[in-house]
């Protein structure tokens, strides 16, 4: 077997064929690099955004403990999510209709339970005085009473006749309760 050497052109496009097999191999793995940590800055960015978090929530831990003490001694309780929603949709609409609202419609939802609560909620369409439905309208967020207003639309009612501003009002309230476990 005779080895030939190489010419002095086939070194040359040896070179050549190394040096594009290194430059590709070599942009691959810095693609590849480049990759792998953007992906992890971006992973320590949220990582460092939790610590954050949880550093301001361990500074407020007394407050909070505070607050689940004063949430455990006043959530009400109910036996029946049912029932719970009947009577507030009962005393929601007589608090209205007390104010000359008038109930256009009313539409019971799903109870909602989670770990920390029980939810019943109402949607309930109605017209009236302007002034009479922003006065009712403050009255029904409360803490004592564990219920909120989870959606509110109100828009002037163009089509009245009367001298009196009057509005429509779209509005889901809900109100909370122990979870059943308790």
């Amino acid at each position: 077997m005779n080895a030939r050497t190489l010419t002095t052109r086939e070194k040359r496009m040896l070179a050549g064929c190394i040096a594009a097999i290194l430059i590709a191999g070599t942009s691959l793995m810095l693609n590849e690099f480049l990759s792998r940590r953007a992906a992890l800055d971006a992973k320590i960015a949220a990582l460092q955004s939790e610590k954050k978090d949880s550093e301001l929530w361990l500074k407020d831990r007394d407050f909070q403990q505070k607050r689940a003490t004063w949430l455990e001694a006043n959530l009400p309780a109910t036996e029946s999510l049912g029932r719970a929603q009947g009577q507030m949709l009962e005393e929601v609409q007589n608090v209205a209709l007390d104010r000359e609202l008038k109930v256009v419609k009313t539409t019971p939802n799903d109870p909602t339970k989670t770990a920390n609560y029980q939810e019943v909620s109402v949607t309930m369409n109605l017209t009236g005085d302007m002034a009479a439905m922003l006065d009712w309208l403050s009255t029904l967020q409360s803490p004592e009473k564990f219920q909120v207003v989870k959606m509110l639309e109100i828009e002037p009612d163009s089509k009245s006749k009367l001298k009196t501003p009057q509005c429509i009002c779209n509005i889901t309230l809900a109100r909370w309760f122990k979870p059943e476990d308790s």
